[in-house]
């Protein structure tokens, strides 16, 4: 689990760091915004199919019986 954190926070701080401010004009909007919903529901999904593959691999098992 800390090497899940650990990568989680390494990736976020790169792309933090790497990802310069994007020069828009005044009245432009920003090129990423289209973005933004893509990857906050990429997100949601994958950490929704990381908790379902938990509970279907090791939760469910441990309870009900092999």
């Amino acid at each position: 689990m800390k090497l899940v954190v650990r990568t989680l926070a390494l990736a976020t701080g790169l792309v933090v760091l790497a990802a310069p401010p994007a020069a828009a004009g005044p009245g432009q909007r920003y090129w990423f915004y289209w973005a933004a919903p893509l990857l906050a529901l990429s997100v949601l999904g994958l950490i929704g199919a990381l908790a379902l593959g938990y509970y279907v691999k090791v939760l469910r098992p441990k309870y009900r019986g092999r």
